[in-house]
This record gives C-alpha cells, sequence and structure tokens, in this order.
C-alpha cells in the first residue's frame, strides 16, 4: 500500500476515499452474490441462465463495473494527480466499452426482456448515467 494512503488518515479526503473504497467492495460482493444466487450460472457466473434485475441490479444494470469505477474515484482520491485522474478516465472508457459490448451479448441472449430492462435501468449510476 502506497505510504500516500495512510498520510493524514483523518482528512476528510482520505475518509471519503475509505468510504468510495469500502462501498465499491461491498457492491462488487452483493452483485456477484446476486448473479451466483438469481442468475443461476451453468458454469460460472458469466454463464446466467436468468436475468438479473434484484438488489443493485434493480438501479443499475452493471453494478459490477459500477464497483469498478466507485474503486476508481477512492483510489484517485487517496493522492490525486493529472496522471491519477488520467488513469481513472481510461478506466472509465473501458469500462463504457466492455459494458456496450456486454449488453449487445445480453440482448442477443436475452431478448426483449432485456430490452425492456435497459429502459427501466441506468448504466452505472441509478437516475444519471
Amino acid at each position: 500500500m502506497p505510504s500516500s494512503w495512510l498520510q493524514n488518515p483523518f482528512s476528510s479526503r482520505q475518509v471519503v476515499s475509505w468510504i468510495f473504497l469500502l462501498a465499491s467492495l461491498l457492491l462488487a460482493i452483493h452483485g456477484f452474490q446476486l448473479l451466483r444466487i438469481a442468475g443461476h450460472p451453468k458454469d460460472d457466473i458469466e454463464e446466467t441462465t436468468q436475468l438479473v434485475t434484484t438488489g443493485a441490479y434493480r438501479y443499475v444494470r452493471h453494478p459490477l463495473y459500477c464497483s469498478l469505477l466507485v474503486g476508481g474515484v477512492g483510489v484517485f482520491l487517496k493522492k490525486p494527480s493529472f496522471l491519477a485522474l488520467i488513469i481513472f478516465l481510461f478506466l472509465l472508457g473501458f469500462a463504457y466499452w466492455a459494458v456496450k459490448t456486454e449488453e449487445g451479448e445480453n440482448i442477443a441472449k436475452f431478448g426483449e426482456e432485456y430490452r425492456t430492462y435497459m429502459e427501466s435501468t441506468k448504466m452505472f449510476i441509478p437516475h444519471l448515467i
């Protein structure tokens, strides 16, 4: 762990950063659990047989990618810099590309059910994006 992560640990920026990192971890765990339980996967969680629309999936279509972005904000806040911002923007671009690819696969797999789900939920952030 970089030493900057522990410098001035009770500053507001550090506290907010840890909140983002913890939220990222909890969202990832929750998302994976839902895929395992509600998705009825064949072998691994990427081969779900049911469209998951409960829990975090009720609010966003891609809570695992959302978790990645929330974690990225947490890391950025640890020691903000121009390079950290560029890395976060790259992460955002990668997540968007991966989501668009995955949504095409989901439309092919779940059809109209997924299209309807897309209309009622946002991609990453409830009520925004």
